[in-house]
Formats: structure tokens, C-alpha cells, sequence
């Protein structure tokens, strides 16, 4: 062999290293791992490429006679070689074929579901948030008709209007009924208002519709009206009515009804009046509504539950009030369900003291017998 044959048969250093580099390199734990992150794209990938390496190192190729009928000294066997793409599967040229059948059945499943996500359309766009109290009871008060999609056999959408709740009559509306929402505005009397003192009662029935709202005269001097959160002025006070007069009223409305509000605690301690507490509705204790364990303000509530703004400055004790009750009417079934286990004891409670009660009196009798 000749000098300049040996130079050409001479491979440049580092491309040899990295060859070898790459074919001396394992797959890993860690590959398997991504490759399985991944989806087993890489592994499926890796194991086919070594497929077709075992396969060529079972059958070498054989070099190329030349015209001399052997092999040349500077031919050098492709190292990569197992890299290549013959191997592969050709997709089919031909899919399968789906049934007529099946075909048809498709496209009516198709039309059923494209049929309704019209109708689903349909209804949302009818539909939209009530942006204040008002409004909210105009919804809840006036439902508007249900439409009931119904698919026939042959696919067709036909729409049912039906009612779901008729029209309630004006003097229903009006009547004072079970649930009452009440809501009260302070006013600071003693040393730089440090007091709360009433100022005014509003109270509005499970329709929304206002059944009391007057200002009260102040039993003290007042040293801060407090005007830029309760709307309270001078002026209207002025022209209320006696704390004791109107104490009575409200404690007359009450009665063996259920009170709606928002930290009635501090309206209650204003009337200076008690409830029973299976018949209070506080939206600031009902768990649900609590943040972290903490209860939040009316303002929120309203936003995140019914999606309202209020008390965008002064406060108004009958938009409070009525807020207080559509939450309440928005998680009413819920709350009645976790109260139902405590009025349940009580009721126990009260009917063994009565039969406690029947038993003394009849001993009391024997013995003056």
C-alpha cells in the first residue's frame, strides 16, 4: 500500500471519537422516565431503531465487488447505518372502509348534537344576570317559560313552551308570608360617635316587597350620623317615629316568622330585641358563604353570589335588606337542610319537656288528692 492510500484510508480523529461516542452511549433510567412523560414516543422510537440495528448486525452487508472483483482497502462500513428509515412501515394506501350503516348513524348523532348545542345557544343568550336587587325579583317573581327541546325519531327539533310557574298575584306578593328580611342603619351617639344608636328599620318579605321602612328618633344625643355610609341626615330623623313604638312593631312582625339578613346581631342589639336562633337566616354565618372560616361583607356576597353591585356609597337599608333575601332564596333548599337536623332537637326537645311538664302536674294533683 502506497502513502497517499494509507493518508485516504486515515479518518479524521474527531470525527471517529464522536462516532464512537454516539454508538457507545446506553439509554438510561432517566430516558425511560421522560419517555414515559412523553408518552412513549422517544421509547417506541429508540426500541424500533435498535430493532433494526440487531438486524443489520445479523446481516452484514457485504462491500461492493469492484472491477478488480474484490473489495477496496479504503471502503469503511457506515456507521450509521442503523439510523436509516427503510425499515419502516409504509402507511396503507388504502383505509379501512366504514359500513354505510355507520355512516349514516354518525351523521344523525351529529345533527342531534349540532340541534341541541343550538338550542343551548338559544337559551343562553336569551338569559342574562340581573344587575340590581330589582331586577333579580322581577326575574325570580316573573319566570319566563321553560322550553323543553325534544327530539322526535326522525331527528327533527320540535320545542314545548311550558310554564314552569304561573304569574303570583299582586296581593300575594304583598302579604307579609313566612320569611322577612330586615335591615337596619346606625347612628353614633356618646363620645365621637363611639355608639351605635337606630336610626332606621327596613324590612321587605320573600318577594321583595318593602312590608316596614321608617327613621326612628334617637333616645340620645347624636355626635355622628355617619351620613356617608348609613344616608342617615339630621332632617329625617327629625321626622321619625318613637324607638318604643316602632320596637314593637318590628318585634310584632317577627314573630314565629324567620328573619333574613346580614349580621342581624348588631340590628337585633339596635332593637334591643331576642329571636330564636332556628329561626334566623344569617348570610354571614352560612358556612358557604364564609371565606376561610371568616365571614365576608354584604358587598361581596352580592358580587360573587349574584353578581350585583351595591352600597356604592351611601348605604339604603331596603336594598340591603332585599340582597339579604335573594341570597338567602338563591341557597334556600341547601340551608334548610342543614338546619332541618337542629330543629328536629328542639322539637324533641320540647315535646319530652311537655311530657316532663304533664307528669309533674298529674303527681301535683294525686298528691292533693
Amino acid at each position: 500500500m502506497s502513502d497517499t492510500e494509507a493518508k485516504d484510508t486515515v479518518l479524521p480523529i474527531d470525527s471517529v471519537v464522536s462516532r464512537r461516542k454516539r454508538k457507545s452511549k446506553k439509554r438510561t433510567d432517566v430516558d425511560d422516565i421522560v419517555d414515559a412523560l412523553l408518552g412513549g414516543e422517544l421509547g417506541h422510537a429508540v426500541s424500533s431503531k435498535k430493532q433494526r440495528k440487531k438486524k443489520k448486525t445479523k446481516q452484514p452487508v457485504e462491500p461492493e465487488p469492484t472491477a478488480s472483483g474484490s473489495a477496496s482497502d479504503d471502503d469503511v462500513p457506515d456507521l450509521y447505518s442503523w439510523d436509516t428509515i427503510e425499515n419502516e412501515k409504509e402507511p396503507a394506501e388504502h383505509p379501512t372502509e366504514t359500513a354505510p350503516e355507520e355512516d349514516a348513524i354518525s351523521n344523525e348523532e351529529r345533527k342531534r348534537t349540532m340541534q341541541l348545542a343550538l338550542a343551548a345557544a338559544e337559551a343562553s343568550e336569551t338569559s342574562s344576570d340581573p344587575k340590581t336587587p330589582a331586577d333579580w325579583f322581577d326575574k325570580l317573581n316573573h319566570e319566563p317559560a321553560v322550553i323543553k327541546s325534544k327530539l322526535s325519531a326522525d331527528g327533527d327539533l320540535t320545542a314545548a313552551k311550558l310554564k314552569a310557574k304561573a304569574e303570583l298575584p299582586q296581593e300575594k306578593r304583598e302579604m307579609t308570608g313566612r320569611y322577612l328580611a330586615m335591615d337596619c342603619e346606625m347612628v353614633g351617639a356618646g363620645f365621637k360617635g363611639c355608639r351605635s344608636m337606630l336610626a332606621r328599620v327596613s324590612i321587605v318579605n320573600y318577594y321583595g316587597h318593602v312590608i316596614l321602612d321608617t327613621f326612628v328618633k334617637p333616645t340620645e344625643p347624636v355626635t355622628d350620623y355617619r351620613t356617608w355610609i348609613s344616608g342617615v341626615r339630621k332632617s329625617d330623623l327629625q321626622t321619625g317615629r318613637e324607638f318604643a313604638e316602632v320596637q314593637q312593631q318590628v318585634a310584632d312582625l317577627l314573630k314565629d316568622r324567620i328573619l333574613v339578613g346580614h349580621a342581624l346581631k348588631n340590628d337585633l342589639a339596635a332593637l334591643m330585641l331576642t329571636h330564636p336562633p332556628l329561626l334566623i337566616r344569617d348570610t354571614a354565618k352560612y358556612p358557604p358563604f364564609k371565606e376561610k372560616k371568616s365571614s365576608q361583607s354584604l358587598r361581596k356576597l352580592a358580587a360573587s353570589v349574584l353578581h350585583i353591585t351595591i352600597q356604592e356609597g351611601e348605604h339604603s337599608s331596603i336594598v340591603d335588606a332585599k340582597t339579604a333575601m335573594l341570597l338567602y332564596r338563591k341557597v334556600k333548599t341547601e340551608w334548610e337542610q342543614l338546619v332541618a337536623p337542629r330543629r328536629y332537637k328542639a322539637q324533641v326537645v320540647k315535646a319530652k319537656t311537655k311530657e316532663r311538664f304533664a307528669r309533674l302536674r298529674e303527681e301535683i294533683k294525686q298528691q292533693q288528692n
